[in-house]
C-alpha cells in the first residue's frame, strides 16, 4: 500500500472536497472498480450495493447534512455521483448485507494514563488488492482547528487525531441485527468526531446520535480534561460505551464487549477476534508504555516476534477476496500532534526501528 499525504491547509467546503477530489480522482474510481468486484466475489449483487449505498446516503445528509455537502463536493471533484462514491463510504453497510466473510481484523490497544497523555495504537487488517494506494489526509474543519487522518481513497475519514487532542481508532464489528442498509456510514460518524469533539463525552454523544445499520467500535482517546480512553460500540441494537479498565488500559479486537450486545455477537468460523484479545492482555506493559512506535509494537508482539497474532501476513493459498494482510500500524502521538506509522506489521516497524509521522 503506498500512502499519500494530502494537504488541505484552510480550504472550507465545499472547495475543500472539490480539491481532494480532483487530485484523488483516478485513484477513486480505481477504489470503487475494486470494491464494486469484490462485492460481487462475496455475493452481494449490484442492485443491493446500490440500494445500501442510496440509503446510507440519504441517512447521512438527514444526520448531518454538512458531511453529505462534504461527500458531494469530492464526487463533483473525481467527476462521479453520491451514490457511486457511497460504494466507499458506506463499504460497511454494504458489506452487512452479506453474512460475515472475515473482514476487518483490526487490533486497537489504548490506554488512559494519570502521569501523562494517552496511548492509543491500532493495526489496520484488510485486503491489498482493494487499497493499493490511501490518503494521509489533513484537513481543517473549523477556524483555528486541524484533523489529521489515514483513510481509503474517498472515504471521509478512518484512523485519525484532532488539534484538540482526541484521536480515534477504528475496528469492524458483527451483529445479528446488521444488514438492514439505512443506516448512517460508519465512517461519516469517524469524521464528525473528528471534526467536532474534544472530549470523550462530546464523542460519545455525537455517536450516540446517529442511527446505524453496520456494526463498528470507535474507540476514542482524550488529552482534555484529564487523559480518558473508552471504546464506543455502534449497532443497530444500541450503542454502548465500554470504559477503559481499572489499570487504564482498554483492547478492542473485532467481538462485542458490552454485556447487553454480546448476544448478538456474529464471527466467521475463522475470525483470531479472541486469540488476539488474549494476546494482546498478556503482552500488555504493566508499567510504563511511553515511547514511540517501534518499541510499543515490538512489546504488543512479545516473545512471538512476528508469528504474533497481531500481525497477519496474506495468505496466497486462499481466493483473493478471502486475503487480508496488516496494512498499516500506527500510534497517535496526542500530546505532539501527530500519528506515527508504518506500512506494514508491528513487528515489521519493530524490526525497523523507526516510523514515519504525519
Amino acid at each position: 500500500m503506498r500512502l499519500h499525504e494530502h494537504d488541505s491547509g484552510g480550504r472550507r467546503s465545499p472547495e475543500r472536497g472539490r480539491e481532494f477530489g480532483r487530485v484523488w480522482a483516478s485513484r477513486i474510481h480505481t477504489a470503487i472498480a475494486a470494491y464494486r468486484r469484490h462485492y460481487l466475489q462475496l455475493g452481494i449483487d449490484p442492485d443491493t450495493c446500490a440500494a445500501v449505498s442510496e440509503k446510507s446516503c440519504q441517512a447521512l445528509f438527514a444526520w448531518h447534512p454538512a458531511l453529505g455537502e462534504e461527500l458531494e463536493s469530492i464526487a463533483g471533484g473525481a467527476g462521479i455521483t453520491v451514490a457511486e462514491l457511497g460504494l466507499l463510504n458506506s463499504r460497511t453497510e454494504i458489506l452487512a448485507a452479506a453474512p460475515p466473510k472475515g473482514d476487518g481484523e483490526c487490533s486497537t490497544v489504548a490506554r488512559a494514563r494519570a502521569d501523562g497523555p494517552p496511548v492509543a495504537f491500532q493495526t489496520w487488517d484488510w485486503h491489498p488488492h482493494l487499497v493499493p494506494d490511501a490518503a494521509l489526509w489533513r484537513y481543517s474543519p473549523a477556524p483555528g482547528r486541524w484533523v489529521k487522518t489515514f483513510t481509503e481513497p474517498g472515504m471521509l475519514a478512518k484512523i485519525g487525531l484532532n488539534s484538540a487532542g482526541l484521536g480515534v481508532n477504528f475496528n469492524l464489528l458483527h451483529h445479528r441485527a446488521d444488514g438492514a442498509g439505512d443506516g448512517v456510514p460508519v465512517h461519516a460518524i469517524a469524521r464528525r468526531i473528528l471534526d467536532e469533539a474534544g472530549t470523550v463525552r462530546e464523542a460519545v454523544d455525537l455517536a450516540r446520535s446517529a442511527t446505524v445499520s453496520a456494526s463498528t467500535a470507535i474507540t476514542v482517546t482524550a488529552l482534555a480534561p484529564v487523559a480518558e480512553a473508552v471504546s464506543i460500540e455502534l449497532t443497530p441494537a444500541g450503542t454502548v460505551a465500554i470504559p477503559a479498565r481499572a489499570d487504564g488500559w482498554l483492547i478492542r479486537t473485532n467481538h462485542l464487549l458490552s454485556p447487553s450486545l454480546r448476544d448478538g455477537d456474529v464471527r466467521h468460523p475463522t475470525s483470531t477476534t479472541l486469540l488476539r484479545y488474549a494476546h494482546l492482555d498478556k503482552a500488555l506493559p504493566a508499567g510504563e508504555a511511553a515511547g514511540g512506535l517501534p518499541e510499543l509494537a515490538g512489546r504488543l508482539c512479545g516473545e512471538a516476534g512476528d508469528e504474533a497474532p497481531i500481525c497477519m501476513r496474506e495468505d496466497l493459498r486462499l481466493p483473493e477476496p478471502a486475503r487480508r494482510r496488516t496494512m498499516l500500524t500506527v500510534r497517535l502521538d496526542h500530546a505532539g500532534g501527530f500519528m506515527e506509522y508504518w506500512p506494514g506489521t508491528p513487528a515489521d516497524v519493530a524490526e525497523e526501528g523507526h516510523a514515519r509521522r504525519f
